[in-house]
């Protein structure tokens, strides 16, 4: 069961309802200052203390065959390989995400080298479907530096410092993608939500 929930009325700053649960809207605040680590952790706790009483919780509760937490490339690669199976099998699969991040990717920031094969195995279309894999690794340079010279090492075939073949991404595009495909194959991503805890129900989790 994939259970989540929304407020519909915030009693310190108004903010307004979350309508829905394929979101991917947030609330900011207008300033932003700097304090110590205990001042931050007492401000906190007195925040979720105000801000939790009186609100109005809507929870919002249904059914799902498979709910995966994180909308990383993992867990939508996991999604996607579920959905191809069950229509490989011509069996009805309800596959969910769940993912904190206000959309998918925004917490993927960082750059890869990436090796295809895993993604080749996925989608061996992947080139003809768009995938952001643009920039092939055409040079390997290793070295040891010192402090006023660099030492070059020689690059071995095999050795994993050789990543010939692989391409240069920015991550979070991949991740991205990787929900634009999800979704056509008819996964339903969640954004905009954390999951809290995981409840067993005799052989059901509860989320």
């Amino acid at each position: 069961m994939l259970v989540l929930g929304a407020a519909h009325h915030h009693p310190l700053h108004g903010t307004p309802p979350r309508q829905g649960p394929a979101l991917g809207r947030y609330w900011k605040p207008s300033a932003s200052f700097s304090l110590s680590g205990k001042e931050r952790t007492s401000i906190h706790k007195r925040f979720l203390m105000i801000s939790l009483s009186g609100v109005d919780m809507e929870r919002f509760a249904d059914e799902a065959d498979v709910v995966i937490v994180g909308g990383g490339p993992a867990g939508l690669s996991a999604a996607i390989r579920l959905k191809q199976l069950a229509e490989q099998q011509g069996r009805e699969l309800r596959v969910c995400v769940v993912e904190k991040a206000s959309q998918i990717g925004a917490h993927t920031l960082s750059g890869a080298c990436l090796e295809p094969s895993a993604l080749t195995e996925l989608f061996p279309d992947w080139k003809e479907r768009g995938a952001p894999l643009n920039t092939p690794v055409t040079e390997d340079r290793f070295g040891i530096l010192t402090e006023k010279h660099r030492i070059p090492v020689p690059m071995l075939p095999g050795l994993p410092m050789n990543n010939h073949g692989n391409y240069i991404v920015r991550l979070g595009h991949v991740v991205r993608w990787l929900g634009e495909q999800a979704e056509a194959l008819g996964v339903e991503l969640y954004p905009g939500y954390a999951a809290a805890e995981v409840r067993e129900r005799g052989r059901l989790c509860v989320s």
